[in-house]
């Protein structure tokens, strides 16, 4: 199959991109920077003329539209992320439109499969129990806001009867992330991992979930499984504290983790904000994280996702937890983003 993939320069895109490759697709790697798609492959093993690279931006609409002439099929895992409250009114403005944009053009070529990636973060923070049906929103801040809107565009073209495949994804992990600075799921894992002692709320529950597994199933929805389709990829749900208890035996350092009010999260959240409009510096708390955190942890912390079709479809998720924070932590030495003492017994 000719498949374009949008985002193909991100985490999940990139890793798209490779996995689509390996199933022996020809891929049309859709970006905003050409030498960054390059990168991506070498990131990934692949020779720069791996895949074919088509410069668009999410801005500029009438290239999205172009971008899926002659293809198959399309993944579009493009979007801007970020929990950055600076990013709030780009992300609004978007990710709703050029996912309206890309989708309404694929649908209109009549491609064979249309796989947009959203995000389980559609769903409140303080919901505990997640099926497919379940109602999305209300959000938490710009990118869950932006998400759910996006979202909605998607699910439009499956009453429509189109062969639209939706993937939710929880807090993604996992090596070969392409970005400099890390994508924001990881650039939390890289800064908890560097601590000898952390605060946070023992009631914290989420679902992470190893990017590799991701790609999977977005890659096999081309092909496989149904269409219209719901995939919830949480992956495995534990406690924060409980993850970083993992992280810590299997680096083998010793990391302290105390319990943490709920209102010195809600009070970070604004004083990093309001820091971050002040100085334009990106802060470690944002107010939108803030929220879903307290949501979360208000409620128990999440329980249960039902993530039935992907498992059926695609044998999902594929990998353990420990495996994906085994991988991610000695990529991330390797790549820099930690010193030998921090990634301890996971040094490379």
């Amino acid at each position: 199959m000719k498949v374009a993939i949008t985002g193909a320069t991100g985490l999940v895109g990139s890793h798209c991109t490779s996995a689509a490759l390996a199933a022996g697709h020809d891929v049309r790697m859709v970006v905003r920077n050409p030498d960054k798609a390059r990168s991506a492959l070498a990131l990934h093993g692949l020779p720069r003329d791996a895949a074919e690279v088509f410069e668009a931006d999410l801005t500029d609409h009438d290239r999205l539209r172009a971008s899926v002439d002659g293809v198959d099929g399309l993944i579009h895992a493009g979007a801007v992320f970020s929990l950055d409250p600076r990013q709030a009114r780009a992300m609004r403005a978007i990710n709703p439109a050029s996912t309206r944009a890309i989708l309404d053009q694929a649908v209109e070529r009549g491609l064979e499969r249309i796989v947009n990636v959203s995000s389980m973060g559609v769903y409140a923070a303080s919901l505990i129990d997640i099926a497919t049906d379940s109602p999305v929103g209300p959000e938490s801040g710009a990118y869950t806001g932006s998400k759910i809107a996006a979202d909605a565009v998607a699910v439009a073209h499956q009453e429509a009867g189109h062969p639209v495949v939706i993937v939710c994804p929880g807090g993604i992990l996992g090596p070969l992330d392409p970005s400099p600075e890390l994508s924001d799921s990881m650039a939390t894992m890289r800064d908890w991992v560097k601590m000898r002692t952390t605060a946070i709320p023992r009631s914290i529950r989420f679902g992470f979930v190893d990017v590799r597994d991701v790609a999977a199933v977005c890659v096999g929805s081309l092909t496989g499984g149904d269409a219209p389709a719901r995939h919830l990829l949480a992956g495995h749900i534990h406690a924060m504290a409980d993850m970083l208890g993992m992280a810590a035996e299997l680096t083998g350092r010793k990391v302290r983790v105390m319990g943490s009010p709920l209102w010195t999260i809600t009070l970070g959240g604004m004083v990093c904000d309001l820091v971050s409009r002040t100085t334009g510096n990106q802060m470690p708390l944002t107010g939108e994280t803030a929220r879903i955190t307290v949501g979360n942890a208000r409620a128990g912390g999440l329980r249960s996702v039902d993530q039935t079709s992907a498992l059926d479809a695609f044998g999902f998720p594929g990998r353990t937890i420990a495996e994906t924070l085994a991988d991610t932590i000695g990529w991330m030495h390797a790549a820099g983003h930690l010193t030998a003492d921090q990634a301890g017994d996971l040094a490379t």
